[in-house]
């Protein structure tokens, strides 16, 4: 099973918006995919209440469930939406199953402060500096017209982790969250702009589960 860890220290960083897609993307791959649903807000599990049946499945990891457990799914992909505040035991916890991490991160100098002290301790752990575990930044909701856009690309330039991909700002996103969809379940004529822009983080994906297998 490969484990995707989607991690930001701060809220509001588009953290399940990233998960929400990421696994209905490998669902319409015909994956056998779940979400390990760990922020308290829990809004990945209401995404998946609200997911009409006749979708690709994505499976639930329940709160508290061990590992080995979600083999016995047979799972083939586990995405976790972590919470805010991942820092110190958690967050080591947390990295030591996961085979690739990315880190979702919006135009605000909130969040440019947050993940850059976030992404300074990542450098730190043995993970990271024995190049074990990909990590990718996702620049989320982002308005290229605007200034902050600006200033989101003079602060990725200075990262050390490579930026993967830059996603919207869009509407389509606040629907697929309202109606429990991601943008592959959307016909093209919706979404064929955003599937663009997704091909570049999903290629990461692929590359890296490749090499691990």
């Amino acid at each position: 099973m490969q484990t995707i860890l989607i991690a930001n220290p701060k809220g509001g960083s588009g953290k399940t918006t990233l998960a929400t897609n990421i696994a209905g993307w490998l669902a319409g791959k015909r994956q056998r995919v779940a979400i390990d649903d760990r922020d308290p807000q829990r809004s990945s599990t209401g995404w998946l209440e609200r997911r009409p049946a006749l979708f690709p499945p994505i499976a639930l990891i329940e709160s508290g469930a061990r590992r080995k457990d979600a083999k016995s799914l047979g799972l083939q992909w586990c995405v976790v939406d972590s919470a805010a505040g991942l820092h110190g035991d958690e967050l080591r916890d947390a990295l030591r199953p996961a085979d690739m991490l990315l880190v979702p991160l919006t135009p605000s100098a909130y969040d440019m402060v947050a993940t850059h002290n976030f992404l300074a301790g990542l450098a730190e752990s043995k993970a990271v500096r024995q190049q074990a575990l990909p990590i990718g930044i996702v620049a989320m909701r982002v308005d290229a017209r605007t200034h902050s856009a600006t200033e989101l690309d003079d602060f990725l330039g200075g990262c050390d982790f490579p930026v993967v991909a830059h996603l919207r700002q869009t509407q389509v996103y606040v629907g697929c969250a309202r109606d429990g969809a991601s943008v592959f379940d959307l016909p093209r004529s919706r979404a064929e702009q955003d599937w663009e822009q997704w091909r570049p983080l999903t290629r990461w994906i692929a590359k890296h589960a490749a090499v691990k297998g």
